[in-house]
């Protein structure tokens, strides 16, 4: 099963294991709602890092959604800055709240490190050492987030593990957790609307301070 589907289907037990697998001990998590940061610290004689963090969200998450319907709509990989980015569209729903169903679009954005096949934490060394890397051993293995850092028994494979994940929701995605039914939607939608009512009065009255700016640009004297 693709990462992002274990992390939001599974039960508490797989996971946590998933999160210990492709996350490093320093991931960072931002998302409209919450954030980890990147940290780790030692209490009481054991180890707190913020992919525990990352944990306890996720495990939340799927305590106020029991059953969460997720498709994934596309992926890109820039082989580049080693940024995944996977567009989901996701129905969840609170089970305390009859007919909640927040039906919304966004992108996870995932930052990347190169590692080995002993697990998340040869990452974080390979990251501050080198901030570029190559593709694994099959593309697909990136683009279908089923095959992040498992080994497969290739001497040259490349692992690839996470640093951090962002998920980017538009407004008018986010506001259907705080306002469902279609009411923080609509709402949104007037915002914009009316936003855009005033860029077009605005781009009208003001017209003649630009067009006098481009007049002085375009009647200078041209240096030879």
């Amino acid at each position: 099963m693709p990462i992002i589907h274990s992390l939001t289907q599974d039960y508490p037990t797989q996971q946590k294991e998933t999160v210990e697998r492709y996350f490093t001990p320093n991931a960072n998590f931002l998302h409209p709602f919450c954030a980890t940061g990147s940290w780790s610290f030692r209490l009481f004689g054991q180890e707190w890092t913020s992919r525990w963090a990352i944990l306890q969200i996720y495990q939340w998450y799927k305590i106020l959604s029991p059953q969460i319907d997720l498709e994934i709509l596309s992926v890109a990989f820039s082989e580049e800055t080693l940024y995944l980015y996977v567009t989901i569209h996701q129905h969840f729903r609170l089970w305390m709240v009859p007919y909640y169903d927040a039906s919304v679009k966004f992108t996870t954005v995932l930052r990347l490190a190169e590692g080995n096949a002993s697990g998340p934490d040869s990452a974080m060394s390979s990251f501050t050492n080198n901030s570029r890397g190559r593709l694994p051993y099959s593309y697909a293995a990136v683009a279908s987030l089923d095959n992040v850092g498992v080994p497969n028994g290739i001497d040259d494979r490349k692992y690839y593990y996470i640093i951090e994940q962002n998920d980017c929701y538009q407004v008018s995605q986010w506001i259907k957790f705080l306002a469902p039914w279609g009411v923080g939607h609509l709402m949104v939608w007037c915002f914009w609307l009316w936003n855009t009512f005033l860029s077009i009065i605005g781009s009208y009255v003001l017209f003649p301070q630009t067009w006098w700016k481009e007049r002085s640009v375009l009647d200078r004297p041209k240096k030879i």
